[in-house]
């Protein structure tokens, strides 16, 4: 850090800069596989804090790097040698009740914690899966999240976004202002054009009545009839109803006392309605494949006991007035319990589901012996990738290919593999335009998870990692020829080598946010960034 940096930092920022007491707690990011060392990390607390920081580093020709949350799965939020420009201290929300239509939501507030907050007063907004990433990435991205069919994704709620730009201005970009900037935001991925401090959200509301659900197979046919069927009716106009967005996934278990894995499949989302009209639906989309695992289990209502209720308005309105705190609670819960099953963790043991495979021998013995009990409690070492399906591609014939995939694969007790199926359509496919997202005619995504350890000693075992980080690649080298494309939260930089050629980048570019748009992109990027200020692995090119 230069000696300019350091004299004039304003009282109330906060710099952990190499060596003091705080540091390594400070440097760690969520993707614990990268051990970047940066040279120190500015805690903003406002617009003001993030203009001193980047007027600093324009003037002294400091590198930075921009950390909402951490959440950046290639680490790019950090990097060694620079200072980290962070948001997390920007997590307050200004007051609202339960009349409140708008809501100004900082970039450091955790997305949980946006959760909790707005269903007290029967609020929500269609955020993320993960409830410990912070909203600035994950809006800016896009955000997908189990709201996405009847809401959109997260940035579709977004109508004014405070940013401060590359020579230091701070502004509000709208449709009406700055609208070339907004549309970029707006799923153009973060640190690109200009560090965005907060965003005002058209929230919407969880009442009447919201329901989460949850259903499992075992059986190998079923879960590709299951699988292949959800595919099916969200290729299909009107197909699924919006009010329903669900996920499915594909997983490794070991049943106790079966001597080899295997492949069980999951479905759970949540449903803006009771859970008497959701099962209707399930049984209707899915028959007996549904109809013989729904229980009582099966689905968890906000507020709880609104079907068995005989004067839904009179209970609805005690639930609010005098119990918000209930309701609150029983939605903040439901919510979790969503994520933590559609996210399978920790139920994945060592096995060769294939014995005619050689599988790898790793050294465990001074190591976690299981798999992360969750993928969003704390930082955990992990690889991800995405893509979609092709406009032509026989549903049943990607899920075979995926099943049979996961049925060969070579599996070790500190890491959880799968694959998930991310619904879209409704709402997505109507703001096709409105957004930097590329991708908004695909029914759904596919989304390939490693996650390993409970510990951030990763940068340790460079072995484990290969392997790990190895089998995500080839998973979607193997599917490839079904799908394209690429979704920048579930960014994986590894589809084009040697991206710090620009020739290259560019390539991996257009894979993640399609030619015409990037070349859109790159128009905004220059008039607002010509110098390329805001720049990084990924980063998007001026012209």
């Amino acid at each position: 850090m230069s000696s300019t940096f350091k004299k004039k930092v304003p009282s109330d920022l906060q710099i952990v800069k190499f060596g003091d007491p705080l540091y390594h707690y400070a440097r760690v990011i969520s993707n614990t596989r990268f051990g970047k060392m940066p040279a120190s990390i500015a805690y903003c607390k406002n617009a003001k804090h993030v203009q001193y920081c980047l007027k600093q580093c324009r003037k002294n020709n400091i590198p930075f790097r921009v950390r909402s949350g951490g959440h950046q799965h290639e680490g790019m939020c950090s990097a060694n040698k620079v200072i980290i420009i962070d948001l997390s201290e920007m997590h307050t929300l200004p007051d609202f009740d339960k009349d409140t239509k708008k809501l100004w939501i900082p970039a450091g507030k955790q997305l949980g914690q946006v959760y909790a907050e707005l269903a007290e007063k029967g609020k929500t907004i269609p955020g993320g899966g993960c409830q410990s990433v912070n909203v600035g990435g994950l809006t800016q991205g896009g955000g997908w999240g189990v709201s996405v069919r009847k809401f959109g994704l997260t940035c579709d709620s977004v109508t004014k976004i405070e940013v401060v730009l590359a020579n230091g201005d701070i502004v509000e970009a709208s449709k009406d202002k700055y609208a070339d900037l907004f549309w970029a935001l707006k799923g153009g991925g973060g640190g690109n054009f200009g560090i965005v401090t907060r965003f005002e959200f058209k929230l919407v509301s969880i009442l009447p009545v919201t329901t989460n659900f949850e259903l499992r197979w075992e059986k190998p046919s079923e879960i590709k009839d299951v699988i292949t069927k959800w595919a099916e009716l969200h290729s299909k106009k009107g197909g699924i109803d919006e009010a329903l967005s669900a996920t499915c996934n594909m997983q490794i278990v070991k049943v106790k006392g079966k001597k080899k894995s295997e492949v069980h499949g999951r479905m759970g989302g949540k449903f803006y309605g009771s859970k008497v009209e959701l099962s209707k639906l399930l049984i209707q989309y899915f028959g007996d494949l549904a109809k013989n695992k729904i229980t009582d289990e099966t689905f968890k209502e906000t507020p709880k006991g609104y079907s068995d209720a005989t004067n839904k308005k009179a209970f609805l309105a005690t639930s609010i007035d005098t119990k918000a705190e209930k309701l609150y609670a029983d939605y903040a819960a439901n919510q979790r319990a969503l994520i933590d099953f559609i996210n399978p963790v920790g139920n994945i043991q060592y096995v060769r589901s294939n014995e005619s495979k050689k599988c790898e021998k790793l050294d465990l013995t001074v190591l976690p012996d299981s798999a992360p009990t969750s993928t969003c409690d704390q930082p955990h070492p992990h690889k991800v990738s995405s893509s979609f399906p092709k406009d032509d591609v026989n549903h049943r014939e990607l899920v075979e290919a995926i099943y049979n995939y996961l049925k060969d694969s070579c599996y070790y007790a500190d890491v959880n593999m799968y694959m998930s199926f991310h619904c879209m359509g409704g709402a997505v496919t109507r703001n096709a335009g409105n957004n930097a997202f590329g991708y908004a005619h695909k029914p759904y995504m596919l989304q390939i998870q490693a996650w390993w350890d409970d510990v951030s000693n990763a940068f340790t075992n460079e072995g484990r990692n290969k392997v790990y980080v190895k089998w995500v690649k080839d998973f979607r080298k193997s599917i490839s020829t079904h799908t394209e494309g690429a979704f920048i939260n579930f960014v994986d930089k590894t589809l084009v080598k040697d991206i710090k050629d620009d020739e290259n980048r560019l390539k991996l570019l257009k894979i993640y946010y399609t030619e015409e748009n990037l070349e859109k992109l790159r128009k905004i990027k220059t008039k607002y960034d010509p110098d390329n200020l805001f720049s990084f692995e990924m980063s998007i090119l001026p012209e």
